[in-house]
């Protein structure tokens, strides 16, 4: 738990707050002081119910993360293998291109960045040109 979890639970700003709280709460009598710690107790247990549940979810997404970029690496090398089998090198070499790393890139970290997409971006407009790539014989 960080340092000031508490503070914040409880929205203060200052250790001014704080004092001023502690000084209000030392006239409370004990049934009331009783209910309010229980109020808190019950409050940060909730708080640690759902950031438990949260970092459960958020390991989850991760593997699922990293099946989805093993899928896509493994699409993308075997398309690669099949296009250069048949003779088609420009679509093998953008089947291994920057896109498809930028694209695993966006998975495993699920953040993508302006460079990523302009790599991605001239590999797909040289093919995009009119004319298309030159032939290969």
């Amino acid at each position: 738990m960080a340092e000031h979890d508490g503070d914040e639970l409880l929205g203060y700003r200052s250790d001014d707050d704080v004092i001023a709280a502690m000084n209000a709460w030392k006239d409370l009598p004990a049934a009331h002081l009783k209910l309010a710690l229980q109020f808190w107790n019950d409050r940060l247990t909730a708080d640690h119910e759902l950031r438990m549940v949260q970092e459960k979810n958020r390991n989850r997404l991760d593997v699922m993360g990293l099946i989805a970029a093993f899928v896509v690496s493994a699409a993308s090398v075997g398309s690669a293998i099949y296009f250069g089998a048949i003779h088609d090198y420009w679509m093998a070499v953008i089947m291994l291109g920057p896109s498809v790393f930028a694209i695993m890139k966006l998975f495993i970290t699920r953040k993508a960045g302006k460079s990523d997409l302009r790599a991605s971006g001239s590999a797909l407009n040289i093919v995009a040109q009119p004319g298309g790539p030159p032939a290969l014989q």
